[in-house]
């Protein structure tokens, strides 16, 4: 799809929506492509929104959406991208993964949205692919999908699969397919038309640096919180971390103080947490083996630290 041009016209394009999509995510493909037929004053892009039982589905917004039809009414595919949300390991399903087995051995291209890559390769389309998605859920993907060929980019093409990893970057990817397909005029004429006035490029990092993220541009206190972004599950003393950064612990404490405002341990464990809190929100891991992955040493401390710090205990956030 991205690079040849269509032999005719309209070209269609299906979107399978799984319950807890993103709302926007979606939004920003559709939007393009109806900008590219308005603007050409011709249909270059036809599309249509399909659901595994047709009918209403939910996005992750709670805002619902009308799919134009069940994957049981839908024949062979040209074109077919995948959207998700939230917990995209929830809404697997022998029906979906079905549906899109058949569509890759028809010869169909496979796209992924946001977290929607789980769920492709759940149907073991993906082995052996480059592919992309949401930075939250990469590792567990990663994890779970080994023959996998996982990036941490914006968008990712590779022959017949292509991905992108969320919100604005589906915008790009369908701006990426406009110019390919049709010419560098026409995508910039609908990039202008939605206010987009720079398109970041597709290996771009999805996250902002360390040091937008810390509002500080002091190069060791970004590598002390790289340190520590980089071992969770073995977490390194703050003496190690004070030698790989060439200063004395006195010195890291008082950097993490009067940047952060707090001590250097208390922000590692905070990180530590955190990644906690999405690990049990987001993944069916147990309490025991997310408090290991998390790097505390059993799970009574972790089930204090966690309960002290979000005033929840572990077990409730299931």
């Amino acid at each position: 799809m991205f690079g040849d041009r269509p032999v005719s016209f309209p070209q269609q394009i299906d979107f399978l929506l799984v319950p807890g999509f993103s709302l926007f995510g979606l939004t920003s493909m559709l939007d393009p492509l109806r900008h590219a037929n308005r603007t050409s004053e011709r249909e270059l892009y036809r599309w249509r929104l399909i659901s595994e039982q047709g009918g209403l589905i939910s996005s992750s917004d709670g805002i619902e959406i009308m799919s134009q039809h069940s994957i049981r009414d839908v024949g062979k595919v040209q074109v077919l991208i995948v959207c998700a949300g939230d917990n995209p390991e929830l809404h697997i399903t022998p029906g979906l993964l079905s549906f899109i087995r058949q569509q890759a051995s028809h010869g169909a291209e496979i796209g992924s949205q946001d977290t929607a890559a789980y769920i492709v390769a759940a149907a073991g389309v993906l082995d052996g692919y480059r592919t992309t998605m949401h930075w939250e859920n990469l590792p567990a993907a990663m994890a779970v999908y080994p023959r996998v060929s996982w990036v941490q980019e914006l968008l990712v093409v590779d022959g017949k699969r292509f991905s992108c990893s969320g919100a604005l970057s589906g915008l790009e990817m369908m701006l990426h397919l406009i110019r390919t397909q049709h010419g560098n005029g026409l995508a910039v004429t609908v990039a202008d038309e939605l206010i987009v006035t720079h398109e970041r490029h597709h290996s771009d990092p999805q996250r902002a640096s360390l040091q937008k993220r810390l509002d500080s541009r002091n190069p060791r206190l970004a590598d002390a919180v790289q340190l520590m972004e980089n071992n969770i599950e073995e977490p390194l003393s703050m003496g190690e971390i004070a030698v790989h950064l060439g200063v004395s612990n006195r010195e890291l404490e008082r950097l993490f103080k009067h940047y952060l405002q707090q001590t250097p341990g208390t922000y590692y464990r905070t990180l530590r947490l955190n990644q906690a809190r999405w690990m049990l929100q987001q993944t069916s891991h147990s309490v025991t083996d997310v408090a290991v992955a998390c790097g505390f040493s059993s799970v009574a401390h972790f089930s204090r630290c966690y309960q002290r710090y979000f005033n929840t205990k572990p077990s409730h956030e299931r």
